[in-house]
This record gives C-alpha cells, structure tokens and sequence, in this order.
C-alpha cells in the first residue's frame, strides 16, 4: 500500500467554481519547483476548464492526478470517491495543493482524505497561502 490521498465529491461541481479553482491550480503549480507532466508522466499536464491531470516526469511519478467538473457513477449514485496514489514522490505536494484549492472553492461538495493527517500537508498549505494567500483553514475530512 501506497501514500495516497483520497476525496469524495458530488457528480457534478459547479462550472464557475470549479473554473476559478483550476485558474488558480495551475496559478500554483506553474510556481512551485516540481516538474510536471501528463497522465503517463510525459507530455503535457491538463488545465482546462472542466478537467485537470497530472503526474511527476522524469521517473518521479505514481499514479495521475485526475479530476473533472463532471464524472458519472456507473451505478447512478450523486456521489463519486476518487484518490491518487502518489507514493510521496515530489508530485505529492502538487497533488496536496490542488486539492486544498479545489475544496476552498468547492466547500462541503468536496471531501478530503489521506494516509496522513493535517502536519503532513504543512508544504502545501504553505506553498498555496504563499501565491493566493489562503489555506491555513485547510482540515482533512478523511473521506471513504
């Protein structure tokens, strides 16, 4: 078993919510020292307006982290659990502060779990507090 973070959110998040969170994702990333790339770590990460991935390259990836405005549930629940193992590779604190970003702008819609607790997500919180100058409110919610 891997280090892996973990989040339940609603089918479908609110287009302009989920617009600003990724503007500011990719705000973030851009600026933090860690290389990043496509699904399969290479190529280019996705920042678009109804979807985000992305890996570590370079060999310093795990599994992608994927996220979209709209998933579906194949068995029709309003809800979907998703999670991105990462291995604590250097990506792991991108993975962090997409979703310490995400749930600021998406509130209770989204949920937030870990194999770690709150210390471990110091970095990141810092790392977004730094550019957007929020995010020392951020809880895990331990989501199942």
């Amino acid at each position: 078993m891997g280090w892996t973070h973990n989040w339940r959110r609603q089918t479908e998040l609110p287009r302009d919510r989920f617009k600003a969170a990724v503007e500011q994702i990719k705000f973030v990333l851009e600026r933090s020292s860690v290389e990043l790339a496509g699904a399969d770590g290479t190529g280019e990460p996705i920042f678009r307006s109804d979807q985000i991935v992305f890996n570590g390259c370079n060999g310093q990836g795990c599994e992608p982290f994927e996220i979209a405005r709209q998933e579906f549930d194949r068995h029709g629940r309003k809800e979907v659990w998703s999670f991105c193992k990462t291995e604590r590779m250097p990506y792991d604190i991108c993975v962090q502060a997409a979703l310490v970003i995400l749930q600021h702008h998406l509130g209770t819609l989204l949920e937030v779990g870990s194999d770690g607790g709150d210390e471990d997500w110091r970095a990141a919180k810092e790392l977004v507090k730094t550019h957007l100058g929020y995010g020392d409110d951020f809880r895990l919610q331990q989501a199942q």
